[in-house]
Order: structure tokens, then sequence, then C-alpha cells
């Protein structure tokens, strides 16, 4: 053994209590997540039914179906919406809550961060039940006030002209508040000197808004950014509860189309090569969001 194989033994056998300490999370990523990740792109590669001995190896067809597959495209335009809509729609209303909310006093403050959170502990399959009532067209809340405006009630989740939009919604009532909750953190940080300089220039509420608040939170937004963007990449549950990913596949998403591959046509190879593709576009976006956050001033 040479003497820096011997040292590095050495180091680590008087880490090991640290190491100790950080097995178990280290344990169940590699269990949970990288090996049934590494086992998903496997069996993209074959043609797979529930059975394990009836897998066959077929190579990349299963990514040339997927080309020629217009419920695939229809799932992947609708995804690559969803995040185009959502996220900038997340953002836009919770920094302007929390901007909103930051003047207040901390009580003030504790009440509407609980308030806006909720939702997001709820989950989206208790908010998906409210909003079927809410949705609903012949009792719903909704075209019940339309109703009282005189206007017709609306099919929103049968129509291919609402539908995508109806789940947007949903979708944002229990994504801001996350982000209302680090925006405040983040404003709260924020050293009152530099606020105060920019008032004895003259700067009014607006422009110190603009010019200065919004540049200090720059690495905040971005991470608000990459993550919602992870996490609307991922939405089925919303459209599961509401529209089944129609009509029309309007409103469908790859995940929806993965869980509806896999589970309910029993194409798991199929399945597989659709999530390394939303695996594959995720990496792209979020690295993409990575170097833009490097570029921020840390």
């Amino acid at each position: 053994m040479s003497a820096k194989a011997a040292w590095i033994g050495t180091r680590i056998w008087r880490s090991r209590a640290g190491y100790l300490f950080v097995a178990p999370g280290y344990l169940a990523f590699l269990a949970l997540m990288l090996l049934p990740l590494l086992a998903a792109i496997g069996l993209s590669f074959y043609n797979a039914s529930f059975a394990i001995d009836q897998r066959e190896f077929i190579g990349l067809q299963n990514y040339e179906r997927l080309l020629a597959d217009k419920t695939f495209h229809a799932a992947l335009i609708n995804t690559i919406k969803y995040v185009a809509v959502v996220v900038p729609a997340t953002i836009f209303l919770s920094l302007g809550i929390a901007l909103l909310v930051h003047p207040r006093g901390m009580r003030a403050q504790s009440f509407y961060r609980g308030a806006f959170y909720l939702p997001g502990v709820a989950g989206g399959v208790i908010l998906s039940v409210v909003w079927l009532w809410i949705f609903n067209p012949t009792y719903g809340l909704l075209n019940y006030l339309l109703g009282l405006l005189g206007i017709n009630p609306v099919l929103w989740l049968a129509s291919t002209k609402y539908s995508f939009w109806s789940v947007c919604v949903v979708v944002l009532t229990f994504t801001i508040g996350q982000p209302i909750i680090l925006f405040l953190a983040a404003l709260a940080s924020i050293n009152q000197d530099v606020l105060d300089a920019s008032l004895v220039d003259g700067a009014n509420g607006l422009q110190r808004t603009w010019f200065v608040t919004l540049p200090l939170l720059r690495p905040i937004i971005l991470f608000v950014v990459a993550t919602q963007t992870i996490g609307v990449f991922q939405i089925w549950e919303t459209i599961y509860m509401l529209t089944q990913g129609g009509p029309s596949q309007a409103s469908t998403s790859l995940v929806f189309l993965i869980y509806q591959t896999a589970f309910i046509a029993g194409r798991y190879g199929k399945a597989s090569a659709i999530g390394v593709v939303l695996l594959v576009l995720v990496t792209i976006v979020t690295f993409v969001q990575l170097r833009l956050w490097e570029r921020s001033d840390l």
C-alpha cells in the first residue's frame, strides 16, 4: 500500500462518524432515486410488460415510436406550455404578494405566510377535488357567478379551449405558497441602509423596487424559477383528478402520459422512454438556469 493510499484510509477512518451520519441519506438516494433511474433508462430499450420474463430487447425502437406518436407530441408541447405559463405566473404573483406583505408587521406576515402556504400543505389532490366543485358546469361556483352576470355556463374541464387553462389555475393555487415565504425571507435580509440611500438619492417607491430590490433578489428569483420549473415539469395529479388529460389530449402532460402508458396500457418500455425524454428535457432546462444563476451576484 502506498503512502498516499494509507493517508486516505487514515482520513476516512478518522471521519467515520461523519460518514455514518450521512450514510442514510446517500443510501436512500441510491435505493430510491439513482438505481430506479438507471433501471428505467435500461428498460427504455426493451419491449417490456409487467412480467420480467416477457422482456424483449428492441434497441431504440421505443424512441423511434415516440417520434411518430401524436399523443406524445401533444403531451410534450403541453408540458412545455405548462412550464411557460405556470412558472412566470408563479414568480409574478408570489413576488408581488411578498412585496405587498413585507412592509406590514410580523404578525401580518405570519398570517399571510400561513394563509398562502396552507394550500401547498393540503396538496394537489385535495385542492383538485375542491376545484372540481368550483368548475362543475351544473352547480359549480364559477358558473354560478357567471350566471349572475348573464353569461352562459362554461364547460371548463370538458372544453379543449379551457381545460388547459383550468389546470394552470389549479396548479397556481398550490405553487405560490413556498415562493412567497422565500421572497419574504429574502426581502427581510436586504440591508435597510441600501434602501435608505436610494431614498436619499430621490428614488420613489417604484424606482427603489425596480433598481434596488429586484436586483438584490436576483439569486433567490433564479432559485425559485429553477425549483418551480422542475416541479411543473412533473405535474400529473391535478390532470388525473380534473381532466384525465382530455379532451383530445388538450391538457395531458408527459408525466401523465407515462402513467397512462405504463399502468393503463402496460407498455413499460415505452413509458420508460418517455421518462428518459423528460429527464433530458429537465436536465437541459435546469442546466441553462444554473448557468444564469452562476452569473448572478451571490
